[in-house]
């Protein structure tokens, strides 16, 4: 019978978007930074990463200690002048936003 590992406990949030037309990955990854370091400031934050795939669809996940400090954050970051840029970006009608934590997990 396989070690039943404990869950991460963390809260996830996800959020899938895409950018506005005419906007490069470049200019993204250029305005995702200052959001780098206002989001490490922020009580709770554990980590940060922006997925581009094969499609025009990117993936934020960032992971927080918990579900209270992840909505804090969100609310503080509508607001924040760091965000603001990156956010000018996106095509925010296109945007999925969740937060949720893990129910199954398999690691090595």
């Amino acid at each position: 019978m396989p070690e039943n590992k404990k869950l991460d406990s963390s809260t996830f949030e996800i959020v899938i978007f895409s950018v506005r037309k005419g906007v490069t990955k470049s200019q993204l990854i250029e305005s995702a930074e200052p959001v780098n370091n206002w989001v490490r400031k922020q009580p709770g934050f554990l980590d940060r990463k922006l997925i581009s795939g094969d499609t025009d669809k990117l993936v934020e996940i960032v992971r927080w200690n918990s579900l209270k400090q992840a909505h804090a954050a969100s609310e503080l970051a509508e607001s924040s002048p760091e965000c603001a840029p990156m956010f000018a970006l996106i095509d925010m009608e296109s945007t999925t936003f969740l937060h949720g934590s893990s129910i199954l997990q398999a690691t090595v």
